[in-house]
């Protein structure tokens, strides 16, 4: 059953953003990135494989939308496991895998309406925002990163030194100082704190707990959308974020935002997290402002638990993807 979550937005008047429906046909373009040396769990690496073969890609052309699949993203040279300054893990393979990422990511910008970016694990985020903001000079990407987790670390204040806990800090012009990059410098920060919101954070790390609130940024726990409400809490982060025609919309969406009763196969699961209507809701509430670019779907790790876990998750990034770039809500 095909359902708009616009229309029914804009007969509440809740929101007044223009829609992505009724501007033509939607042309999107499909990156893989089956990366895993953000974290240490080699299972996501099979995550974009795991997503394709539920089908989505024949879903979304069912449903009048014109699909582009770009192939994946691989590290032409060896990996290199050494560390960085402060103890991140596989830095420097993690930021050359990165760049490719960018320059993909960046090429599907310039050749159709949205990216849809397929992880791998969430390290891959700071190839997917910077290519982003390569297609955008001009204006000014925003964010929202809906996740369990603030993956706001930098080096010195990673617990595990993991890079999948680090891309937003890559991106942050108040943290660039703090943030080791490769010997050119790359990759350059495109945002400040408050171009980025945050939806369904329930497990974080002190350091990050701290930088969230000296920086301001806005950032809405899983508890908060319980007792605030969804609606109202899209309304803030909409509010907020001003997405636009000259403030383009990135949605880095991390599968372990669900309740592992939604999505058990992710390697950082955490409980009391949002429901899988609830995650619908939030991509289809930016489909409806028209000005989604960019979608990430990462850490769907399809080795973790049995092959109905595997099944599951899998299904449940489908249903997300198709909700954000089609409005579809199926089984």
């Amino acid at each position: 059953m095909l359902r708009s979550i616009a229309s029914r937005l804009l007969s509440r008047n809740l929101f007044s953003f223009p829609q992505l429906i009724g501007r033509g046909e939607l042309h999107v373009g499909v990156v893989g990135a089956p990366f895993n040396k953000g974290q240490r769990r080699m299972g996501v690496k099979e995550g974009p494989s795991a997503i394709k073969d539920t089908g989505f890609l024949d879903d979304l052309r069912n449903l009048g939308v014109d699909v582009t699949d770009y192939g994946s993203v691989n590290l032409q040279q060896p990996e290199d496991n050494e560390a960085g300054p402060d103890g991140e893990r596989w830095h420097k393979t993690v930021l050359e895998y990165n760049r490719l990422l960018a320059d993909s990511v960046a090429q599907a910008l310039r050749n159709t309406d949205l990216c849809l970016t397929l992880g791998g694990d969430h390290s891959i985020a700071i190839g997917t925002i910077n290519g982003h903001s390569q297609v955008e000079p001009e204006h000014q990407v925003v964010v929202l990163w809906v996740d369990a987790h603030a993956d706001i670390n930098v080096g010195m204040t990673s617990p595990s030194g993991n890079m999948h806990g680090m891309p937003v800090s890559y991106h942050l012009r108040e943290l660039a100082k703090k943030v080791n990059r490769l010997s050119d410098q790359w990759p350059q920060p495109c945002l400040s704190a408050h171009h980025i919101s945050y939806i369904g954070l329930r497990d974080l790390d002190p350091g990050e707990v701290r930088m969230l609130k000296d920086m301001g940024i806005q950032a809405f726990w899983a508890d908060d959308v319980e007792r605030l409400g969804l609606s109202a809490v899209l309304r803030m982060c909409f509010e907020h974020l001003k997405p636009s025609e000259t403030r383009p919309l990135h949605i880095s969406f991390d599968i372990d935002a669900l309740d592992p009763g939604e999505a058990p196969s992710t390697g950082t699961p955490v409980r009391g997290g949002l429901t899988l209507r609830e995650g619908l809701n939030i991509v289809e509430t930016a489909r409806s402002t028209g000005h989604l670019r960019a979608l990430d779907m990462v850490e769907v790790n399809p080795d973790l638990g049995n092959q109905n876990d595997a099944n599951l998750t899998s299904q449940a990034a489908r249903l997300v993807i198709l909700s954000a770039l089609a409005g579809y809500r199926g089984a």
